[in-house]
């Protein structure tokens, strides 16, 4: 996608002076035949495969596409590295809320909460500073300045079952960046507001186990989510 830029900022550009011009898609760009397995009455997120319901959204539709959300172009290349980034996040509980804990996709169950794929209540872990420090590069490879808008999305464990999204947008910045120079962000990702996933009986969990955050276009980081420890008062 692209777009062209005002008369007057163009005024404010050094002749000769070349820039890269860009956006991205804020929607998902379907195929026709889409349509065609969506009635235009039936206002759910989450595809019902057996009944041929796609699902709406990037969050949950998962066949083809013609441009997928937030896709976009422009006339210089950027280059994404992680920096730096967490690969165990430990979440610390409320000492009053010890429980057992759930299955995401069901609400139901008495397992320890701290089993692989399980999830924690987030009113009952201590979430006020609780977040994911991500360090990523952004190098302009090409020979016009510009500015890049970095999205990252979280995907979570696969155990968390089909009722969660499998992935959704946790944050993203603009960030403008000189021909052949590199800028870094620091994204401070909330792992309650943002790594947390909601169950069928409408209840904020968060899923243990290994999360994955997608960062530009081809950067997968992994990293675990455990409980940190458990103190009765």
């Amino acid at each position: 996608m692209r777009y062209r830029i005002p008369h007057e900022l163009e005024q404010r550009i050094p002749q000769g002076h070349r820039i890269s011009r860009g956006g991205k898609l804020p929607m998902t760009w379907y195929p026709e035949e889409y349509l065609r397995n969506l009635e235009m009455t039936d206002m759910g997120m989450r595809s019902r495969p057996s009944k041929g319901y796609p699902g709406r959204t990037y969050r949950f539709y998962k066949g083809p596409i013609v441009y997928p959300f937030g896709h976009g172009s422009g006339y210089t290349k950027f280059v994404q590295t992680v920096a730096s980034a967490p690969t165990v996040v430990a979440v610390p509980l409320d000492g009053h809320h010890i429980e057992t804990s759930t299955s995401a996709g069901n609400g139901n169950g008495t397992r320890p909460f701290a089993a692989d794929g399980k999830a924690i209540r987030v009113t009952h872990a201590k979430c006020s500073k609780l977040s994911l420090v991500v360090d990523v590069d952004v190098r302009n490879v090409g020979n016009r300045d510009g500015s890049h808008t970095l999205l990252v999305y979280s995907s979570p464990p696969a155990a968390a079952g089909h009722w969660v999204p499998h992935k959704q947008l946790v944050a993203f910045e603009k960030v403008y960046v000189p021909a052949r120079t590199q800028r870094r962000v620091r994204f401070n990702i909330h792992v309650c507001k943002h790594l947390s996933v909601v169950d069928r009986s409408g209840i904020r969990r968060i899923p243990m186990g290994r999360h994955d955050l997608h960062i530009g276009d081809h950067i997968v980081h992994s990293f675990s989510i455990q409980v940190a420890s458990i103190i009765k008062s």
